[in-house]
C-alpha cells in the first residue's frame, strides 16, 4: 500500500537513501499538528526541536534575507525547520500558515530514540548532510570565482548599470531560493 506521508519524506534530501521501514519509524515518531491561517509554525531566532512536513495546506516565510515581505505560499512535501529535529539551534526564519496547514511534527527526542533503535538512519542522514556541505562548498567556491572574474572584467560604460537603474528594476522572484533555503535547514 502506498502511503502519502513516507512518500513525501523519500522525496526529501535529507531521508534519501532510507528504507521503506526506516522511513516508517521515522514517520510512525512524528505527531500530526494542525496550524490556522496567521499562526506561526516557526519564530525567527527562537530555538527549536521540532521539524514540521507540510502534509497539506502553505505556509510563506517571513524575514528571509532579500525579500520585503513574505514568499510566495510554500506547499506540501516542504520540512521546515529541518535542522531543529537533529541538534539544538535557533529557527532562522519565521514560517506562517498562508491557510489550514496539516503538518507532521518531527520532535529531535523522538527522532533521536529511533535512530538509537536503528542506527542506520543517523549514518545514512549524517551521509546525506555529509553530501549536502559539500555541494554547498563547491557553490561557494564557484560563487568567489564568478565575484573574482566579474573584478577582473573591466566595464564598459553603456553596460555600467547606475544604482538608481538597479534599483529601478523589479526584484527577481525568491520563491526557488527560498524552497531551497528552508529544505535546507
Amino acid at each position: 500500500m502506498l502511503d502519502s506521508h513516507i512518500e513525501l519524506l523519500r522525496a526529501l534530501p535529507i531521508f534519501k537513501g532510507l528504507g521503506e521501514k526506516q522511513l516508517a519509524a521515522i514517520r510512525d515518531a512524528g505527531k500530526k499538528v494542525y496550524f490556522e491561517p496567521g499562526q506561526i509554525l516557526t519564530r525567527k531566532d527562537v530555538a527549536g526541536d521540532c521539524a514540521f512536513l507540510v502534509l497539506s495546506g502553505s505556509v510563506c516565510c517571513r524575514g528571509f534575507p532579500g525579500m520585503a515581505i513574505g514568499s510566495e505560499p510554500i506547499g506540501p512535501g516542504t520540512l521546515i525547520g529541518e535542522m531543529a529535529m537533529l541538534v539544538e539551534t535557533v529557527y532562522p526564519l519565521t514560517v506562517e500558515a498562508s491557510e489550514r496547514v496539516r503538518a507532521l511534527a518531527l520532535r529531535r527526542g523522538r527522532l533521536t530514540r529511533v535512530m538509537q533503535r536503528d542506527p542506520g538512519i543517523a549514518r545514512q542522514l549524517a551521509d546525506n548532510l555529509l553530501l549536502r556541505l559539500r555541494s554547498f562548498a563547491q557553490d561557494l567556491r564557484n560563487f568567489e570565482l564568478l565575484l573574482e572574474q566579474k573584478e577582473n572584467t573591466p566595464q564598459t560604460p553603456a553596460l555600467a548599470s547606475t544604482k538608481a537603474e538597479r534599483a529601478a528594476q523589479p526584484p527577481a522572484s525568491n520563491t526557488g531560493r527560498v524552497r531551497r533555503f528552508i529544505g535546507e535547514y
